[in-house]
């Protein structure tokens, strides 16, 4: 069976992945199968063939993108050997992943990303991607929440300067939650307001196309514009300025993390303080 095929009519619909998420599946899948040079079936699934694609994947991508078709390949694989479709359990070298410095937008460089996005003259669903854009900036800089969370927003979950994020459009699906908002945020989100069972967020191009632009509009800011400078270092900024304003605890509140652990992978030290330097505390020496 093709893994695609076990991925749409069988893993997806019993584990009842996200259909974004199933996207994410299919990008695996179809790595592998190009790794091979024909689509991947479950013969593929197997120990030294497994390996030698993952190995492929850590010479040619990022080791976090690796590590992804590591822990999904793992994760299709089990439920099929479980349910008798795979005859072998799955076996693959562990991806070590750096862990990096978090690194946030400070208020000045996020100051000239909205700057650039106002030059924006593009027409998305008939508003300006400048108002698009903007409204997509703020919410995600004053709420802290997830990209995929905001385009899920519906505009009857716009209430002033309040936003409803439902548990339906976000990551784990399973609480909703209530944020504040500024007036300029607010304002935003209602130049660009439609029918009330409407997207927040008016989007009539590809998915991946927000990313796209983003990259542009960052490097004609002069600011870094590589895959962990687009939505996720803004949560990362949220966190980091409402930490070190709030104090410890607040981000995880925040973003609803679990673990501190988690959170501390968003804390930008530049904001958030951790103690005071060497160079600060350490005698003079030369």
């Amino acid at each position: 069976m093709n893994l695609d095929t076990l991925l749409r009519d069988y893993y997806a619909p019993l584990t009842g992945i996200t259909p974004r998420t199933a996207e994410l599946y299919e990008y695996t899948i179809r790595s592998f199968g190009e790794f091979l040079g024909r689509p991947a079936t479950t013969d593929d699934l197997e120990e030294l063939t497994v390996a030698r694609w993952l190995a492929h994947r850590v010479r040619t991508k990022a080791p976090a993108t690796a590590a992804k078709d590591r822990t999904q390949i793992r994760a299709i694989w089990a439920w099929a050997n479980r349910r008798g479709m795979v005859k072998t359990w799955p076996s693959t070298p562990k991806i070590v992943v750096p862990e990096r410095v978090p690194e946030a937008w400070l208020a000045d460089e996020f100051q000239r990303l909205l700057n650039e996005v106002a030059k924006e003259q593009t027409i998305v669903c008939g508003f300006k991607m400048a108002a698009v854009l903007k409204a997509v900036l703020l919410t995600a800089y004053w709420t802290g929440e997830r990209i995929g969370a905001i385009l899920n927003l519906k505009c009857n979950d716009v209430r002033g300067t309040t936003v409803i994020f439902r548990a339906e459009g976000r990551k784990g699906r399973a609480k909703d939650i209530l944020r504040d908002i500024s007036d300029d945020c607010a304002a935003a989100l209602e130049a660009i307001r439609r029918s009330p069972d409407d997207p927040a967020i008016p989007w009539d191009r590809a998915y991946t196309y927000l990313w796209d632009r983003l990259g542009i509009i960052l490097r004609r800011a002069g600011l870094p514009s590589g895959r962990n400078c687009k939505f996720h270092r803004i949560r990362k900024t949220a966190a980091s300025y409402y930490e070190a304003a709030v104090g410890p605890g607040a981000a995880q509140r925040l973003l609803a993390h679990s673990s501190p652990k988690v959170t501390q992978r968003y804390l930008d030290p530049r904001i958030v303080k951790p103690g005071p330097s060497t160079v600060e505390v350490l005698p003079r020496v030369s």
